[in-house]
């Protein structure tokens, strides 16, 4: 079954229209307003569109070029007349994919319809072969060389530092105020010079800030000489007094962009001693929320669950924070969506290029924007004799398959001795 919008303005249409393709068990929402029309499609999913030229309020190709704006791949059918064949013609060429002559008939109506959602379902399936071949070639001919990808990781971090440093430092106005107390100083005395209050005020105001980014800057490149204080506490009470804490931060964070927190505790009550520097794990705890919320979509699930690993006598807590990515929305000068680091090799990548963002999404009340936080919240779980990683998932017991991503820290900790 399709979902299928029709607009025109003519009420005898649309009733034809309507009764001819739900017989054929098609979905179908129809409109004599073309406003009403785009903002339901704007606000939907339709497999295909199908359209009058000739309406008050926005004609046709009005409503044509507004809905590509929206989607590129959506099928677009006119209905002329038998006298607007060349017009037919001319909007097949602008975009539309199909065009049918009116008085309609529903048989015609039925096959052209059919005809143009199965070109649609071919051209999916063309489209998702050739991503697999691409993925495929990509593997066997081995275009990228991991290892001198880990060879350049470490430049690629130190160029991305120096970037962040300038652009902040660009951002609190760089070095305006030098030039201007060089033009601006009057001579009080022989010890004393005059400078206005505002270029005073100026200056205090970029010194501080300059100041934030520089000490910013230091923690960053001592973060490995970081000395933290380590405490320990019951493995049992520090994943409740954890899931508190992350219920209430999800609140406080997301409250403007609400979230529903979604924790997933263990069946049973596990026994051991953790040992972490509270103050460190609960900044790396609040980055991964901060992280979830920026790259989902309000009223959204943020699963967090909490999982104990034994094996050889090797014991781990596992702490996951899982969210439903946003769609990616990015298109190229052309209009056409952008395809990003292509699905299989997420978790790959971040592995290696998880430091600093070249164009960071910036979010109210962050400690580490510009992203540096994914960067630092790693450095801080290598310091606890953990890890973390990314990785890409499909949720399959839902009523549809659902894409989501998640973070996993893992930190070490100990059996208590019987």
């Amino acid at each position: 079954m399709s979902s299928i919008l029709v607009v025109d303005d003519d009420e005898m249409s649309l009733v034809v229209i309507r009764n001819a393709l739900r017989k054929e068990g098609h979905e179908v929402q129809t409109y004599d307003s073309p406003q009403a029309a785009l903002a339901e499609y704007e606000a939907g999913r339709y497999d295909l569109v199908i359209s009058d030229y000739f309406m008050p309020e926005l004609n046709g190709d009005d409503l044509l070029e507004r809905v590509r704006r929206l989607d590129g791949e959506t099928p677009f059918v006119f209905l002329t007349a038998n006298t607007d064949i060349k017009l037919a013609i001319e909007l097949v060429k602008s975009g539309a994919d199909d065009h049918i002559v009116k008085p309609i008939v529903a048989e015609e109506l039925v096959f052209r319809v059919n005809k143009n959602l199965q070109e649609r379902e071919n051209r999916r399936v063309r489209e998702e072969a050739e991503r697999e071949r691409q993925l495929l070639e990509l593997e066997n001919q081995r275009l990228v060389n991991w290892r001198n990808l880990y060879a350049t990781k470490d430049i690629k971090q130190t160029e991305q530092m120096i970037d962040l440093l300038g652009r902040t430092v660009n951002q609190s106005g760089g070095y305006l105020w030098l030039d201007l107390l060089k033009g601006d100083l009057e001579e009080a005395d022989d010890e004393h010079y005059k400078v206005g209050k505002e270029l005073v005020q100026m200056i205090v105001t970029a010194a501080e800030s300059q100041k934030q980014i520089f000490d910013y800057i230091t923690f960053i490149g001592r973060i490995d000489e970081l000395e933290m204080e380590f405490e320990e506490h019951d493995l049992a009470q520090f994943i409740k007094q954890l899931d508190e804490y992350m219920r209430a931060e999800l609140a406080a964070i997301s409250k403007h962009d609400p979230r529903r927190y979604v924790p997933m505790t263990p069946k049973q009550r596990p026994s051991g001693v953790i040992s972490v520097s509270e103050q460190y794990f609960l900044k790396v705890v609040r980055e991964l929320l901060i992280n979830a919320v920026k790259y989902s979509l309000p009223g959204t699930r943020i699963i967090t669950s909490f999982d104990t690993v034994a094996s050889d006598g090797d014991t781990r807590l596992e702490i996951t924070v899982r969210n439903v990515p946003r769609p990616l929305q990015a298109k190229d000068s052309e209009g056409r969506q952008v395809v990003g680091v292509p699905y299989e090799y997420c978790e790959l990548v971040f592995d290696l290029f998880y430091t600093i963002e070249a164009f960071p999404t910036y979010f109210e009340g962050e400690d580490w924007s510009d992203g540096t936080g994914l960067y630092l919240a790693r450095k801080l779980i290598a310091k606890h004799g953990g890890w973390m990683q990314a990785a890409n998932a499909v949720n399959y017991t839902g009523d549809s398959p659902e894409t989501f991503t998640k973070f996993t820290v893992t930190v070490p900790y100990k059996q208590r001795s019987s």
